[in-house]
C-alpha cells in the first residue's frame, strides 16, 4: 500500500477531479485490493492490479450516481506535486490534459503516470494495444493542437 498509494491517488484524483471522491476511491480500491489479495499473480504487477482496481472502481462510482464537476479546478492542479510551483507551461498542459476526453486521457494517464505500455494499459481497460496506441497518438494529438505548435516545438527540442 505504501509503495503505490501515492500513485493510485493521483490516478483516481484526474479521474475524478475531486479530493475527496479520490481518496474515497483510493480507499476503496485498497479494501477491494486487500480481499482479493490471493488473485494476485505476481508482486511485479501489482501496480497495474491496483490501477486497474482503482478504474473498476471509478467506473461503479459512475454508474451509481452522475459524478460531479469539481468546484474548483484549481484544487485538482495544486495537488500534483511539482517542486518549486507549477510554471504557467505546467499549468497550461495540465489543464490541457484535463479537458481531454476519457476515453484519451485515461490510457495517457495511465502511461505518463503508471509508466505502462500500451499492451499493459489495453489489459487494464479491456482494450487492444493498438487501440491504445491509437488513444494515445490521438490524445498527443489533441494536446498539441490545444497548445500550439510554438509549445510542440518546444517540447520536442528539449
Amino acid at each position: 500500500m505504501h509503495a503505490y498509494s501515492a500513485d493510485v491517488y493521483r490516478f483516481c484524483l484526474w479521474l475524478c477531479r475531486e479530493r475527496s471522491t479520490a481518496e474515497d476511491l483510493v480507499q476503496e480500491s485498497f479494501l477491494r485490493a486487500w480481499r482479493a489479495l490471493d488473485t494476485l499473480r505476481a508482486d511485479t504487477s501489482a501496480k497495474a492490479w491496483l490501477l486497474t482496481i482503482a478504474r473498476n472502481e471509478y467506473a461503479r462510482l459512475c454508474q451509481q450516481r452522475r459524478p460531479e464537476s469539481a468546484s474548483d479546478d484549481r484544487a485538482l492542479l495544486e495537488a500534483i506535486p511539482d517542486s518549486g510551483g507549477p510554471s504557467a507551461e505546467t499549468l497550461a498542459v495540465r489543464e490541457a490534459i484535463q479537458r481531454l476526453p476519457d476515453e484519451y486521457r485515461e490510457p495517457l494517464l495511465l502511461q505518463v503516470i503508471g509508466g505502462f505500455s500500451a499492451e499493459e494499459i489495453g489489459g487494464m481497460i479491456g482494450s487492444s494495444a493498438g487501440a491504445v496506441a491509437t488513444r494515445l497518438f490521438r490524445a498527443r494529438q489533441k494536446l498539441r493542437a490545444e497548445l500550439g505548435s510554438d509549445w510542440a516545438r518546444q517540447t520536442s527540442a528539449g
